[in-house]
């Protein structure tokens, strides 16, 4: 089991280690409803997103922006 210093050691090392990734994606078949938009995201009709996702790898950011639009059409 974690302790406290374990975790924060965990967290910090996370937050020195975290870097900026861009995932591209197709969404022009999304209506957003006003909610938050946890990204900065760069759109052009008819062209790819391009979203900027901290994240410790690209698989991580991938995956982080395929959960946000999986809500995002439910």
């Amino acid at each position: 089991m974690n302790n406290a210093k374990d975790l924060a050691d965990q967290l910090i090392n996370r937050a020195k280690n975290m870097q900026e990734f861009t995932v591209l994606r197709d969404f022009d078949d999304i209506v957003f409803d006003g909610g938050v938009i946890p990204f900065t995201i760069n759109h052009c009709m008819g062209e790819q997103a391009r979203i900027i996702v901290p994240a410790m790898t690209r698989e991580e950011a991938e995956q982080q922006v395929d959960r946000w639009l999986k809500g995002q059409r439910a």
